[in-house]
């Protein structure tokens, strides 16, 4: 059984702070060079693996209008961006697999999954359906809320600077505030 974690889009800001100390710790280490385990990155597979890590593990199996916005975010990321530039920011891993959780991004390729996210659902939805995930949430209020807080219009700046690890940002620090005091208005 999986456990339940939010959609991606929702996750971003924690996930961009943890996994931007992991890179700082880590720095730019790779895997034995010698190893001949390594797979070409398929282009099936990985849309699959986007499509999943979009999704996240809200449910078993995820709800259909989630896994047809991740479709359309993983068929519009791989449009904009190509599979030997997943590899190389770290979302596809040396098996040919989308990675559990995503690395910090350059700012090319955050855009890029900026702008397919935000092309096929509206974030401020998608976060409201996250936000409802640990438990009763008046989505309507949640909405008001966050479109007080944070002006649309701010959300992708603030996305692209978390994916790219600078979640300390004025944009990404509001949106992030926002988002945890309107689920809990």
């Amino acid at each position: 059984m999986r456990t339940a974690r939010r959609p991606v889009a929702v996750r971003l800001p924690a996930l961009a702070a943890l996994t931007g100390l992991a890179t700082l710790v880590l720095g730019g280490c790779d895997a034995d060079l010698n190893q001949t385990d390594d797979h070409d990155a398929q282009p099936d597979v990985v849309r699959a693996g986007l499509v999943d890590l979009y999704a996240g593990d809200t449910t078993d199996p995820a709800p259909a209008d989630v896994l047809a916005e991740g479709g359309c975010f993983a068929d519009a990321l791989l449009d904009a961006v190509s599979l030997d530039e997943l590899v190389a920011a770290e979302v596809v891993d040396d098996k040919g697999q989308v990675v559990e959780t995503l690395p910090v991004l350059d700012v090319d390729v955050a855009g890029a999954w900026v702008d397919a996210f935000t092309g096929c659902v509206d974030y401020r939805v998608a976060a409201a359906r996250g936000a409802g995930l640990a438990g009763d949430l008046d989505a309507a209020a949640f909405l008001r809320c966050l479109d007080a807080a944070v002006p649309p219009d701010d959300v992708p700046a603030a996305l692209v600077d978390t994916l790219t690890g600078r979640s300390d940002s004025d944009a990404a620090t509001a949106l992030l505030d926002a988002q945890d005091r309107c689920a809990t208005a």
